[in-house]
C-alpha cells in the first residue's frame, strides 16, 4: 500500500468505489458528497489514483455531465477482523473453489494473497472443517468458462448457444435463454427456455461441452418469480409443475433421523400409531421419489398412490433380477 494512503483516504476511496459499483453513473456533485471533499483538488487527484493504481476505468461524458464507471479495477482492502471472521473467510473461500467450480482459480488466488497476513492455526480450524464437507460432497466437474459464459447469459439477460452431451446420446447443439441455476445431487442445474421447443428445460451444467452468447433474442420468463418455486419442487434433482400427493410410512431407525431432514418445502411429518413417523408431500416426478424410497428400504413404506407403488416394485423386481 502506498505510503500516502491513510486510512482515512482509504475509507474515501472505498466508499467513491462502492458508489461508482451501485450506481455506474454519477454526477460530479453526487461523487463529491459521497467522499466528502473539501477541495476539487483533492477530489480530482483521488480520481486519478483511482484510475491509475486501482485501473478503474472512470470516464467523464461531457455531454451528459456524469462520470460513468466502465470497470473496477481491483481494491486495495485495509480490514479489522476478529478470529471467528478470519475462519469464515477460510472455509468460504474454500467453499467456493469446490462448489462454484468458475471461481476456483480467483478464490485460490485471493487465499493466497490472504493468507500470508493471517496466522497458521486459524488457517488450519477453517480448513479442516472444509476439507470434510468436501470429502462428503463432491462436486461433477464444471468446465469453467462454460460456467461463467452461461451465468453471464443469465444474469445480463442473452440467450446461449451450447453444445450439450446428455448421457449415451449424440452431443446436440441448443439455444437456450437461462432462467435460474440450483445445485443438487452434487451437480449444478440449469433451467432454461429451449429456443427450438418453446418450452422449459433443465441441463446439467458439467454436460455442457461449450458455450457461447447467441445474437438470438432473449425469452424472458412468462413468470418473473417462477424459477425459484419451480426449482424447489423437485424431490431431489427433477424439478416441475406437477404436484402429485405422495404418503409413506418411515420407520426406526430412519424415522428419527427423517424429523430432523427438510426433504421437501410441501413436506408434512407425524408420529404414526404403528410406530416411527407418516411423511406426506407434492412432488412433480414419481420416479425420482421411488429411486428414493429403495435407498432407505426395507425402512420406507409407500402408502400412496398406488402408481408409485407400482414403480417401485418394478425397480425392486429388476433389482432381484440382476442379483439372481
Amino acid at each position: 500500500m502506498p505510503k500516502d494512503m491513510t486510512s482515512i483516504r482509504h475509507d474515501r476511496l472505498s466508499r467513491v468505489m462502492a458508489f461508482l459499483q451501485s450506481k455506474v453513473k454519477a454526477t460530479h456533485d453526487e461523487i463529491f458528497s459521497v467522499g466528502e471533499y473539501n477541495s476539487e483538488r483533492t477530489f480530482q487527484n483521488d480520481l486519478y489514483y483511482l484510475r491509475g493504481t486501482y485501473g478503474a476505468d472512470i470516464k467523464y461524458d461531457v455531454h451528459r455531465k456524469m462520470y460513468v464507471m466502465e470497470s473496477a479495477g481491483i481494491f486495495h482492502i485495509n480490514l479489522k477482523m476478529t478470529k471467528a471472521e478470519i475462519e469464515s473467510l477460510s472455509a468460504g473461500l474454500s467453499m467456493a473453489s469446490h462448489f462454484l467450480p468458475h471461481l476456483k482459480k480467483s478464490a485460490d488466488s485471493l487465499w493466497r494473497k490472504l493468507s500470508g497476513y493471517i496466522p497458521e492455526e486459524i488457517i488450519s480450524i477453517g480448513s479442516e472443517i472444509v476439507h470434510t464437507t468436501m470429502m462428503s460432497s463432491p462436486v461433477a466437474e464444471v468446465n469453467a468458462d462454460v460456467f461463467s459464459t452461461v451465468l453471464e447469459a443469465k444474469h445480463g439477460k442473452r440467450s446461449v448457444n451450447i453444445l450439450y452431451a446428455a448421457p449415451e446420446r449424440m452431443p446436440k447443439q441448443w439455444i437456450l435463454s437461462p432462467y435460474d441455476f440450483y445445485f443438487r445431487g452434487n451437480a449444478w442445474y440449469m433451467v432454461s427456455y429451449n429456443h427450438k421447443y418453446g418450452n422449459l428445460g433443465i441441463h446439467r451444467v458439467s454436460r455442457i461441452i461449450s458455450a457461447s452468447i447467441s445474437d438470438d433474442e432473449y425469452v424472458q420468463p412468462e413468470d418473473a418469480g417462477f424459477s425459484e418455486d419451480y426449482v424447489l419442487s423437485a424431490w431431489h434433482v427433477i424439478p416441475g409443475f406437477d404436484k402429485i400427493p405422495v404418503k409413506f410410512h418411515i420407520t426406526e431407525p430412519l424415522a428419527e433421523s427423517f424429523r430432523e431432514i427438510k426433504w421437501h418445502p410441501t413436506q408434512k411429518i407425524e408420529d404414526s400409531p404403528e410406530g416411527g413417523i407418516i411423511l406426506t408431500a407434492e412432488v412433480p416426478n414419481l420416479y425420482e421419489v421411488a429411486r428414493w424410497v429403495m435407498s432407505g428400504a426395507p425402512h420406507i413404506e409407500v402408502i400412496e398412490p398406488e402408481e408409485l407403488r407400482a414403480i417401485v416394485k418394478e425397480i425392486a423386481r429388476v433389482v432381484l433380477d440382476k442379483i439372481n
